[in-house]
């Protein structure tokens, strides 16, 4: 099939910064994939036909920081690139699910219509701190010229998962196969993510697991969150680090939703989508402003309650 080229997308560059950003004044810095960057699938194709601007997506960071810092403006870095992996976040050539490559929004089996061809949030510019290299260096830069920053958030390998899934086109006996090489590569990716960190910070450091967006993926959600808490567990021990906060996403889902049949769509903790040949959910996986600052109050909570 040929694809639909989003070429509009490309005005967004004009004008777009190409370096990174080496602000000293803020004190947070929030690091991740689409969810702290706060993606909204209905601002994008094939959904919308308005080029969408970074200030368009909301992240629980911004909550966090709002929350974090009252009195303080331009607190915050958010770094997070929608599609971001783990290996990406380490190597832009490692793939990715559109942070550094393009992204493919494919119709349901069975359908004439063309899938839908997205170019790469960095290379449209839509991120909300401007950067073109990994985002470990971005990170690194960052945490060794602002020696102000305290407090530190990481979300990532969500989109490990969805890669394995879109390799095996949902079927589950190629996704079990494939998982335990998944799990094992996020793994050591995470591994040195957070030794990257910690080479130059000591401060609070949370990582914030995933809910799961439906039921069909539970487990693949819950085995993801299992390798993220036991890598830092395990990091801060044997590397003599403070310990590393988990903010539980999955718990904090589940909980809002028990009254839906743990529906996380029917609860109005995710994006409600428009009408489309190109999906059938009513729901994108993305969390909507409910969810989104209840991602941020799970952050919050394992800030206060730390030990």
């Amino acid at each position: 099939m040929k694809l639909i080229k989003v070429g509009y997308l490309a005005l967004t560059l004009l004008g777009a910064p190409v370096f990174a950003q080496t602000n000293s004044n803020y004190t947070y810095l929030a690091l991740g994939d689409s969810i702290p960057f706060g993606m909204n699938d209905a601002l994008v194709p094939p959904y919308s036909s308005k080029p969408p601007t970074a200030s368009e997506f909301v992240g629980y960071p911004e909550t966090v920081a709002a929350t974090e810092f009252p009195f303080s403006q331009n607190n915050l870095v958010n770094a997070a690139c929608p599609g971001e992996t783990s290996g990406s976040f380490l190597d832009i050539k490692t793939p990715d699910n559109g942070c550094n490559s393009e992204h493919e929004v494919y119709p349901p089996p069975g359908s004439s219509l063309s899938p839908v061809y997205i170019p790469s949030a960095k290379l449209i510019g839509l991120l909300h701190t401007p950067y073109t290299e990994a985002q470990i260096y971005f990170a690194e830069t960052q945490l060794q010229n602002n020696k102000r920053i305290n407090l530190v958030t990481l979300q990532i390998g969500a989109n490990d998962g969805l890669l394995l899934l879109a390799q095996c086109e949902d079927n589950l006996t190629c996704v079990e196969a494939g998982l335990p090489a998944v799990l094992n590569t996020l793994a050591g990716n995470l591994g040195t993510i957070l030794a990257g960190i910690r080479a130059n910070y000591q401060g609070t450091l949370v990582l914030v697991t995933y809910y799961s967006p439906e039921s069909a993926l539970d487990s693949l959600v819950q085995a993801l969150n299992s390798t993220i808490t036991l890598v830092a567990t395990q990091f801060a021990l044997e590397t003599h680090t403070p310990p590393i906060l988990i903010a539980n996403g999955y718990a904090t889902f589940q909980l809002a939703s028990a009254f839906f049949k743990q529906d996380a769509c029917a609860a109005g903790l995710l994006i409600k989508l428009p009408p489309s040949p190109y999906n059938t959910s009513p729901c994108d996986i993305h969390p909507s402003p409910l969810g989104r600052d209840l991602l941020a109050a799970t952050v919050e909570l394992a800030i206060l309650t730390r030990q």
